[in-house]
């Protein structure tokens, strides 16, 4: 999908926006992985409107550069607090404008899907990494789908995202190819909105970038199905939804 001119960037920060919960969560979670690991430097790669940059400065305590090919999302990011210790570069995925072993962390989160030449990319954060520096990635997997509530009210969605997801032992033999040893795997369940009627109202706003890959009659018929669907349940209950993690760290040679 091409983010730039597609409008997406200005419904995107409120569609997918942490809430206090999920920002809490994230936080946690980063903390336990890089518990007495000294991060200061890390590179969020797809960083889009910069929704974790703050979060991943205050919690490993270093310098992070965002990168982002999309001009529009960064535009966003920049009006956010990337003063102290935050930089914003526009480039994509690879090849990047970092020094070769700059970089503590390479931080890919909701992006690996979204790159074509994968083995490239991998390349860059390969070269970019420090030796024995952390590679986490963070995305939906093909074995994930069935459990995301919107999806099924989307024939169409469930077909693009089962083609571009990646598979998780697929992804896990992409980056060994790469250079890099896998240190941690697991499913992990992020909280999403605090509500299902927020859960809706996210997902009317079309920020997900499947939700604009697939045609706009779908896409109605779908949302009114799933506002039926979500009217007869306790729309004061909170919505969760599971994320496949992985951490590696890049080979010494």
């Amino acid at each position: 999908m091409r983010y730039d001119a597609s409008g997406i960037h200005e419904v995107y920060d409120t569609a997918r926006r942490l809430s206090p919960e999920g920002r809490a969560f994230w936080a946690g979670l980063l903390a336990d992985l890089f518990s007495g690991t000294p991060v200061p430097r890390a590179l969020d790669v797809g960083c889009g409107t910069g929704r974790f940059l703050s979060l991943l400065r205050d919690v490993l305590g270093g310098a992070v550069v965002g990168v982002d090919p999309s001009a529009d999302m960064l535009s966003v990011a920049v009006q956010k607090d990337v003063a102290d210790r935050i930089h914003l570069i526009r480039a994509p995925a690879g090849p990047l404008p970092i020094r070769s072993a700059s970089m503590d962390l390479v931080f890919v989160h909701l992006v690996y899907h979204h790159i074509a030449a994968k083995a490239s990319a991998l390349r860059e954060w390969e070269r970019a990494l420090r030796p024995d520096a952390f590679l986490f990635i963070c995305s939906p997997t093909v074995e994930l789908l069935e459990s995301y509530m919107w999806m099924r009210f989307f024939p169409t969605a469930v077909r693009i995202d089962s083609e571009r997801m990646p598979r998780r032992a697929n992804l896990i033999a992409e980056v060994v190819e790469a250079g890099f040893q896998l240190q941690r795997h697991e499913t992990v369940t992020r909280p999403y909105t605090r509500t299902v009627s927020d859960y809706v109202d996210r997902i009317a706003q079309r920020a997900l970038s499947t939700l604009r890959l697939i045609p706009d009659g779908e896409f109605e018929t779908g949302l009114a199905a799933l506002r039926r669907y979500c009217g007869v349940m306790d729309t004061d209950r909170p919505v969760s939804e599971d994320l496949d993690i992985f951490l590696f760290r890049r080979r010494i040679l």
